[in-house]
């Protein structure tokens, strides 16, 4: 499938955020914003097959799960990153909608990785 294809696919069957979003996404990691990168990049390239087969792991392995994210956010950790305020308001926010049934956090870079997990079998 072309990215063409597949950018046509995710706007028509979604009209949600895709691979762009993953690389403009502030919380998505380095690797994926590279790994995005280059998937745009490919466009109309022999590697495009190649990377489009690959994109739909690469979101598999950067959502976070809900239990994930609250665990983060109630972690010393996410305190030194995003500040006390910051950290306890993510932690009361993923406890909300996981209580509202969310599986996944609800990030820009996470919605654009389930959006293409959603396309799976399309993509594959």
């Amino acid at each position: 499938m072309t990215h063409t294809r597949l950018t046509q696919l995710v706007q028509a069957l979604l009209d949600a955020p895709t691979v762009q979003a993953l690389l403009d996404a502030p919380t998505s990691n380095e690797t994926v914003k590279e790994f995005a990168q280059s998937w745009i990049n490919a466009e109309g390239t022999p590697k495009q097959e190649e990377l489009t087969k690959q994109l739909v792991s690469v979101a598999e392995q950067n959502i976070a799960l809900i239990d994930e994210t609250i665990g983060f956010a109630g972690s010393e950790l996410a305190t030194q990153i995003l500040g006390a305020e910051s950290a306890a308001n993510l932690l009361q926010h993923a406890k909300d909608i996981k209580a509202e049934g969310a599986k996944f956090c609800d990030c820009d870079a996470c919605v654009a990785a389930k959006n293409i997990i959603d396309l799976k079998a399309e993509i594959e």
